[in-house]
């Protein structure tokens, strides 16, 4: 459960639980997961919406009205308006993002859910993916959901993040070693 303790440490985190503890009570947070999934992607696209609500010099209230606009287009739950309009209000616009990742680790965590990210350097196939993710599911005993990523950066090998848990086999973790060896004498 360090996912948990992850999501408390933060400020965004009251919000977080509260929109999941109402979800949970009136039965929606499935509905409320996928609306947050979709609010997300759209704070970290580059439309520039992110960037308004981080933005100071604009009122809480122009945020606000702006944020009523896109709530109507994207039909979100009441309670999910109302939370993050709140969030608006107090000065916490700018913590959506976190929000948003809390609130779906919260949904992940009474799932049994475990969000394994991959960073490889070239693509792996559905079938390695598939392995992989019955691996980490028979260790643990949870339900994995696994999030795959493509960095050329990394050169070879893989990361493994599960929580704050980083396995990193990269070529790159290996050259570090070695030159923070070599810089030691």
């Amino acid at each position: 459960m360090q996912e948990i303790s992850e999501i408390n440490s933060k400020p965004s985190a009251r919000y977080a639980q509260a929109l999941f503890s109402l979800s949970q009570e009136v039965k929606t947070s499935n509905e409320v997961e996928k609306h947050v999934l979709n609010l997300l992607e759209i704070l970290n696209s580059d439309n520039g919406f992110n960037t308004f609500l981080r933005n100071p010099t604009f009122s809480s209230s122009d945020q606000e009205n702006v944020f009523k606009n896109v709530s109507k287009k994207l039909n979100l739950p009441d309670h999910l308006h109302n939370t993050i309009c709140l969030m608006i209000r107090k000065g916490r616009g700018y913590d959506l993002v976190n929000f948003s990742e809390d609130f779906l680790k919260l949904c992940s965590a009474s799932k049994n859910e475990l969000i394994v990210h991959i960073r490889t350097a070239k693509k792996v196939g559905n079938v390695k993916i598939e392995e992989i993710k019955k691996s980490i599911e028979k260790i643990t005993k949870r339900v994995v959901r696994l999030e795959a990523e493509n960095d050329p950066n990394i050169i070879a090998g893989l990361e493994l993040k599960v929580g704050s848990f980083l396995f990193n086999s990269s070529i790159n973790s290996k050259l570090d070693s070695m030159k923070n060896i070599l810089k030691r004498g």
